[in-house]
């Protein structure tokens, strides 16, 4: 990563890479989840259901990632 890159690049670069299922927190309340194709200054491109959607990132609150669907994974845990 660039020396200089702020953390919320780091988050999303991370989150991008790893491609993490995330959970978008608007500021109006709305939640969104999905996968972070790409992202800029300004905005971040989620696909959700199959759907791209382009965010603004000033309309975002929080992200958080579901740790039960990342722990199980890891664990092999909810596996028939």
């Amino acid at each position: 990563m660039i020396a200089n890159q702020n953390i919320q690049d780091q988050a999303l670069e991370n989150f991008k890479a790893e491609q993490t299922e995330i959970t978008v927190f608007f500021l109006n309340g709305f939640q969104m989840k999905g996968v972070i194709e790409d992202f800029d200054k300004y905005m971040i491109s989620l696909v959700s259901q199959g759907k791209q959607h382009l965010i603004y990132k000033h309309a975002i609150s929080t992200f958080t990632v579901d740790t039960e669907s990342t722990d199980s994974e890891a664990t092999g845990e909810g596996e028939e």
